[in-house]
């Protein structure tokens, strides 16, 4: 169970991502637009480095 936060944050993180991307596809400048594609790219990001530090921390026991 300790992992649940980590569930929680990595959902939340991701429905930001998807938010953003949703708010770049709408965009009608390029700052808008440029700020939601490095917010997505961002939470993939994160994502991933949660998934790499389950895997060290698996393979440190």
């Amino acid at each position: 169970m300790p992992q649940v936060g980590r569930w929680v944050v990595g959902l939340m993180v991701a429905l930001i991502g998807v938010f953003a991307l949703f708010l770049a596809s709408r965009a009608t400048d390029p700052v808008m637009y440029y700020t939601g594609i490095v917010f997505f790219i961002a939470a993939v990001l994160f994502n991933f480095l949660q998934i790499k530090q389950v895997y060290d921390e698996k393979s440190h026991h």
